[in-house]
């Protein structure tokens, strides 16, 4: 049971560096943690088959935590791509000689239809600070994405030093198409640690296989109960963790 209660702590409480810049940013457990906890215990509590439920649920909120920090780390590259494009749009039409508010209004105008609901609200409420002649910076430092928080600081310093918005914001752009081009370069030269992180967490499933194929019963002690069920769990545990830390590894490297 205490291999059960460690899988459900470990994904309410995964840490984050990276969102840890504002409370906004901070990555909180999905809603269904808690009831999915609450069931695996009252699976353990009803069934004789404590470490078969408890492999269940480490696998599962393994497979959980995987989806939703790749669906995270997905909408960051696109907010990322976004507020590239909206920067490039911005600082042309700066450098062609429209106004701050003309050209803030038709960078916002290219931003496609896919646009994240957050990130769309965020750059809306710039524009519209900006032509009702208030601040941007006050408005974009507020907002979820750090990319946007970027560039309110930035305009920022260039309200209070006097100097060319334009240039502060074409490195802005710069920098997020530098990162992205890193990005992707280096999810590429991890493609090859990612497929063996892969294999080797289906290697036992495979040896499981083996095993019954030769006519072994694997399968029929692990699902058993009793010293099977916690064989069970204790090799789930240690195939999520490996999994888990080669994630956070590779994660770490493309940061």
């Amino acid at each position: 049971m205490w291999l059960l209660a460690a899988s459900a702590a470990a994904a309410v409480g995964r840490p984050n560096p990276a969102g840890r810049v504002s409370e906004a940013q901070r990555v909180r457990a999905p809603g269904w943690v808690p009831v999915f906890a609450g069931a695996a215990l009252l699976g353990v509590l009803a069934v004789d088959r404590a470490g078969l439920v408890a492999a269940a649920g480490m696998a599962a909120a393994t497979a959980a935590d995987t989806v939703v920090r790749r669906r995270e780390a997905a909408l960051a590259r696109r907010r990322s791509e976004l507020t590239a494009g909206f920067l490039g749009h911005l600082v042309t039409n700066l450098r062609a000689g429209a106004s701050l508010a003309d050209a803030t209004s038709r960078a916002a105008e290219h931003l496609p239809a896919s646009v994240p609901a957050a990130l769309l609200r965020d750059i809306q409420r710039a524009v519209a600070a900006v032509r009702s002649g208030g601040e941007p910076d006050a408005v974009l430092a507020c907002s979820a994405s750090p990319e946007l928080r970027e560039v309110g600081a930035l305009w920022g310093l260039a309200a209070t030093r006097g100097l060319p918005v334009a240039e502060l914001l074409a490195r802005a752009r710069d920098r997020l198409d530098a990162a992205q081009r890193h990005r992707a370069a280096t999810e590429a030269a991890l493609a090859g640690p990612k497929t063996t992180a892969i294999v080797l967490s289906a290697l036992p499933a495979a040896g499981v296989a083996m095993g019954t194929a030769m006519g072994a019963d694997p399968l029929g002690i692990l699902l058993g109960g009793g010293l099977g069920g916690w064989l069970l769990a204790g090799g789930t545990a240690l195939v999520c963790a490996g999994f888990l830390l080669c994630e956070r590894i590779i994660a770490g490297a493309t940061a």
